[in-house]
């Protein structure tokens, strides 16, 4: 006699099937524990509890999935929305544990880089950022992890960009990026774009660019011709940018010096 599959064993506790959501909330940001089993059913629940807490929490939400027994595709998908909508908030959105069946769903469609931030070893390298000036040109080398913990490390150099044109970043020394960390980025060139900063990154290492480019896989298109704007290639566009901004500003600089009296 075999168990019909679509029926629980008679060990397990119907109770445990079904989805919870604890919320945690904090000062920045808040935690939510989800539990239990989450179905086309269920998606709806998770959503508008998932979506209460985020908008609560200045900086943000982590979401606890370590007792969660299952997750189809509608699941993914609201963790999906969640994440693009803490983006277009200016918040970060991360899960920030697994059970086993969560872990398989992110792994097979290749979304874990995206929304988790992975534990790190004890001892890990903190973010420094060394900053060097050359008139309106402002270089910036991460060394370290841009990770949770380590993101007020670009607050800490805005100070230094004041009357600065360009921003060159030069990622050859950022060992981890998480979730958390890319999101800061982001924000970090927001401002750094509603100052009229022109900034472009480059020589990024294996995992960073894993994670920018995990991350346009789950990102719908950008463009209005329905071609991808991949992450990372906005990140170093940034280059071009740079370089049409000094451009104009050298041919309106002309006429100006050209009207300007000798002396």
């Amino acid at each position: 006699m075999t168990s019909d599959p679509e029926l629980p064993s008679a060990g397990a506790n119907p109770a445990d099937s079904v989805l919870a959501v604890v919320v945690e909330p904090g000062s920045q940001r808040a935690l939510a524990r989800v539990s239990g089993e989450i179905d086309m059913d269920d998606a709806g629940q998770l959503r508008e509890d998932l979506t209460a807490a985020l908008s609560a929490a200045p900086d943000g939400l982590d979401v606890d999935m370590a007792a969660v027994t299952f997750c189809d595709s509608s699941g993914l998908h609201v963790l999906l929305d969640l994440d693009r909508h803490a983006q277009q908030a200016g918040k970060s959105f991360v899960v920030t544990a697994l059970s086993r069946p969560v872990a398989r769903l992110l792994r097979l469609t290749g979304t874990e880089q995206v929304l988790t931030a992975h534990c790190r070893p004890a001892v890990s390298q903190d973010l420094q950022i060394k900053v060097r000036r050359y008139g309106p040109t402002v270089h910036l080398t991460p060394v370290g992890e841009l990770r949770r913990d380590t993101q007020s490390a670009l607050d800490g150099v805005q100070a230094a960009l004041d009357g600065a044109d360009v921003v060159a970043c030069d990622m050859r020394d950022l060992t981890f990026l998480d979730a958390v960390g890319m999101h800061g980025l982001l924000d970090f060139v927001r401002r750094l774009d509603a100052r009229g900063i022109a900034f472009f990154a480059y020589d990024w290492q294996p995992q960073p660019r894993q994670v920018l480019d995990s991350a346009d896989e789950v990102n719908p298109p950008a463009e209005a011709g329905g071609r991808p704007t991949r992450l990372l290639r906005r990140l170093q566009d940034f280059a071009a940018a740079a370089r049409m901004a000094g451009a104009s500003r050298a041919r309106k600089d002309v006429p100006r010096r050209a009207a300007s009296p000798q002396r």
